[in-house]
């Protein structure tokens, strides 16, 4: 029931996938979740992976095990003009991938070409570019912008975002969310938190500063195994997963409490209950690669491990309703062995 009841808490809330709908917008993304078939209308939203470069080296982060060859890579403006002809349904775009979104080159053009096709742009940032004259700009193209903070200690937070300094980022987030008062734009503005059993216990001092700040939302993530298990990473993460498991009743215990006490603070949950066959991920959208490779979902993106085809080559509905794809689907709706998801979240 965690997966429907926070799907009704969004919608309480009017905001989905980091984007602010109308009524009807998120009703009609809410159909798209539940309702599943072995062929699909093309998608309305999409994750695009904008950059595989970035300023910082966090410890959790695969980045670093990319080949040379899709390390430090950037989407171009004419790859993204490419994708939007492709999928002419799209109308939401979550700029994200393994890189820091804001160090592609080409953001500017890439942000002002979708909003002239009304694409609703969102984002989460690692938060180090979110200063003037970024800020305002920013808020001209983005319709949610997401900071990344894992902890609200300043000596984890800088042991864990390797290169980040605590202070800044905090203060980066101040001016996003007094530019944002000042200029009177509708722009959401929020934090997304991985928890585990090393900082669940930060979750009320972490609600309790996002209200002092003004924020719209925090988005609260129990840690995930990014691998599978033909993969070397999966077994070397499992045992922090596994304790990590050990407190996620003190993890939705604390998220009620918070939600009770700063209501108009939307606080969203994203729990670790096995999500197959439920996960509507390769139903309703789909994760793009840097280079073009489209993915099940945001966490297993690794095209090494297993892609459906790359949209620069062939087109997309052939890799959206190709056989590929229909058997992945097939697999998820009847709960039948599929390697990539059998174990997700763990």
């Amino acid at each position: 029931m965690g997966f429907y009841r926070e799907i009704f808490y969004g919608l309480k809330h009017l905001r989905c996938f980091d984007v602010k709908f109308s009524l009807w917008s998120a009703l009609e993304f809410a159909r798209g979740e539940i309702f599943k078939r072995e062929r699909m209308p093309l998608p309305k939203l999409v994750q695009l992976e904008p950059t595989t470069k970035c300023n910082f080296n966090c410890i959790t982060c695969t980045r670093k095990s990319l080949s040379k060859s899709r390390l430090n890579r950037d989407l171009t403006v004419q790859d993204f003009h490419a994708i939007l002809g492709k999928i002419p349904t799209l109308k939401v775009i979550k700029l994200q991938g393994l890189g820091e979104p804001l160090m592609n080159q080409h953001i500017w053009k890439i942000l002002e070409y979708g909003k002239r096709r009304r694409i609703k742009f969102s984002t989460t940032t690692n938060g180090s570019l979110l200063n003037l004259p970024n800020v305002e700009k920013l808020l001209k193209y983005f319709d949610s912008i997401c900071v990344s903070i894992d902890s609200i200690n300043p000596e984890t937070f800088e042991y864990i975002r390797k290169g980040a300094k605590y202070e800044d980022i905090i203060n980066n987030l101040k001016l996003l969310v007094e530019i944002k008062r000042k200029v009177k734009v509708a722009t959401e503005v929020g934090v997304n938190f991985v928890a585990s059993h090393l900082n669940y216990h930060e979750i009320p001092d972490l609600c309790r500063l996002a209200s002092k700040l003004g924020l719209n939302f925090i988005y609260i993530v129990e840690v995930e195994n990014w691998a599978t298990p033909k993969e070397k990473e999966y077994y070397q993460q499992s045992e922090f997963i596994r304790d990590a498991r050990k407190v996620k009743r003190k993890i939705r215990r604390l998220i009620l409490d918070a939600r009770e006490k700063y209501r108009k603070l939307a606080i969203y949950h994203k729990d670790s209950n096995r999500r197959k066959p439920k996960c509507s991920w390769c139903f309703s959208k789909c994760f793009i690669t840097v280079d073009g490779y489209v993915t099940p979902c945001c966490i297993r993106m690794n095209p090494e491990v297993f892609n459906f085809g790359n949209i620069f080559e062939e087109p997309f509905n052939n890799i959206w309703n190709g056989e590929k794809m229909r058997k992945f689907r097939l697999s998820m709706m009847k709960d039948k062995a599929n390697f990539i998801c059998d174990q997700c979240p763990d």
